[in-house]
């Protein structure tokens, strides 16, 4: 397949703040020298203590110094702002992507453009370290709206009574402790490349979920945002070193109460359910009486806390945290999903060639397939495109976009009604899901 970009030339859907001119505070990379004060600045503005989260992120395999800007006056600081670099998964491609944690600016200079400054400079390190998508989690949606950024992504999560899970537990067959089909015990080290083979085995199709390669791994392991982890054995050795006789099947994540990732072998799927019975049976133990799960909405679990008289969230805000996200390179973002679109408009059977412009806020985009030719390019538009804000640019990019929620209230127009059959066809809504593990609160 062939997959282009017409020009060489960056394509950044950001734009310098015009509050810039005004404000001659400089915006600088940190360094390492700069750590201990940064860390007293955070714990500072966020008024508790902040060592194990500022350890951990300075551990992160992909972690720089410079990954932190600094907003300073002279030797004082004034505002703080960190981004993470990983990798996303969406269906069959993979994204480049930054997160945005700890945009703070002190008291005494809130409200006057200095946030915003700071999120300029936050984006644009964002996009020389090589994202296509920006990502966060805040309380605070209205101040970045105004930034372009667009809600992406739901939370979703189950919650029911322990002993009510139980009981249905045992309703669908799966046993007691004594007579139970697979082994359910503590995670031990030497099980590491196992957990990952069974997020692998998970991961192709999957979207928003991060790429967790054998570093990332050692790190979020060693990251104490979990109390314990539970892996399903199957096999006679239950301690065995490898997997020559015994097979790790499933695993799940715990932090008090709440199972924070609970994963199983496509092919051993009711292992979730002996997990869930472990997890439910320790949590009455130790006088838990509710449970919540966290896992996408299409995980088989949620049924499970339904039928036991639970309740299941898929919403945009909870507790007043929604997540949010921002396109920074559309033509880079389109050409890495180059094969999704091919395959798209295969199942859709749409003759080729194919030509679907995009307007957002006076700039030019152009997306063409022809057979396994994908090209994206800047500057261009086409007879059928379109236009929209950069906020619903981003939920179209990444399949978050209610088309008739968006054409009824007119966010989208369309030149031609060709423009949008072939936009609900490029993309449709899909589940995006944010992995809760990768960024829990410590402890």
């Amino acid at each position: 397949m062939d997959a282009a970009i017409s020009s060489s030339e960056p394509t950044p859907l950001i734009r310098e703040r015009t509050c810039a001119k005004r404000i001659r505070t400089p915006i600088v990379p940190a360094t390492t020298a700069d750590h201990p004060a940064i860390h007293y600045f955070l714990e500072a503005v966020f008024d508790r203590n902040w060592a194990a989260e500022f350890r951990a992120a300075c551990d992160d395999p992909n972690y720089r110094p410079g990954d932190r800007l600094l907003l300073r006056r002279g030797p004082r600081m004034l505002g703080h702002a960190r981004i993470s670099r990983r990798t996303m998964q969406f269906d069959c491609c993979r994204v480049p992507a930054c997160g945005l944690h700890e945009l703070c600016i002190i008291p005494s200079l809130r409200r006057q453009g200095y946030g915003a400054y700071l999120l300029a400079a936050a984006e644009r390190a964002m996009f020389d370290a090589g994202a296509e998508v920006g990502w966060l989690r805040t309380s605070a949606p209205h101040f970045f709206r105004r930034s372009g950024w667009a809600l992406c992504g739901r939370h979703n999560y189950s919650r029911a009574d322990a002993r009510s899970l139980l009981a249905q537990l045992w309703q669908r067959g799966v046993p007691q402790r004594r007579g139970r089909v697979w082994h359910i015990r503590p995670w031990r080290q030497w099980e590491t490349g196992s957990l990952a083979r069974i997020y692998q085995q998970n991961l192709f199709g999957a979207f928003g979920w991060t790429v967790r390669d054998s570093d990332y791994w050692n790190w979020l392991l060693n990251r104490p945002a979990f109390d314990e982890i539970y892996v399903a054995i199957e096999g006679p050795d239950q301690l065995e070193l490898g997997e020559r006789n015994t097979r790790l099947i499933g695993y799940s994540v715990v932090r008090g109460a709440r199972i924070i990732e609970l994963l199983t072998s496509p092919d051993r799927p009711r292992a979730a359910l002996e997990l869930l019975a472990r997890i439910a049976t320790d949590a009455l133990e130790h006088d838990r009486s509710d449970i919540t799960l966290h896992a996408p909405a299409e995980h088989p679990l949620h049924g499970v806390f339904l039928d036991a008289g639970g309740l299941h969230q898929h919403v945009q805000a909870d507790r007043g945290e929604v997540y949010m996200a921002r396109v920074l390179d559309p033509v880079r973002l389109m050409q890495a999903m180059a094969e999704v679109f091919r395959r798209r408009v295969d199942r859709a059977r749409v003759s080729s060639p194919i030509e679907l412009g995009f307007f957002v806020e006076g700039r030019k985009y152009l997306l063409e397939v022809e057979g396994d030719s994908v090209q994206a390019s800047a500057h261009r538009l086409g007879r059928s495109y379109l236009a929209m804000n950069v906020a619903d640019f981003t939920r179209l990019l990444l399949g978050q976009l209610d088309w008739d929620w968006a054409l009824r209230d007119r966010r989208i127009e369309c030149s031609t009604a060709l423009a949008q059959q072939l936009g609900r066809v490029l993309f449709p809504t899909v589940p995006l899901y944010r992995p809760v593990w990768d960024d829990w609160p410590l402890a």
